[in-house]
């Protein structure tokens, strides 16, 4: 997967399938707080702060979000320790 960050955005493009994904700017944002191995709870934690958002529609919104990159194959979910 190769990726390119173009202005706030972030734009992904696997190689040998040809798939393409873009990202906006707040999904840039969560693609850098993934780098990182982080849990729902603190990704949801700190988007409510930057963002000024409650938890439920931070929860909903993060969730949704996650579960298309999931599809994608383009994050996988690993067990903490």
């Amino acid at each position: 997967m190769v990726q390119s960050k173009i202005g706030e955005e972030v734009v992904m493009m696997d190689m040998e399938s040809g798939f393409y994904f873009g990202m906006n700017s707040v999904g840039s944002i969560i693609w850098q707080y993934l780098a990182e191995e982080i849990s729902l709870d603190e990704l949801v934690g700190k988007l409510m702060i930057e963002f000024n958002i409650d938890q439920k529609t931070c929860e909903t919104d993060t969730l949704e979000f996650l579960n298309d990159l999931l599809e994608k194959n383009i994050i996988k979910i690993t067990e903490c320790e």
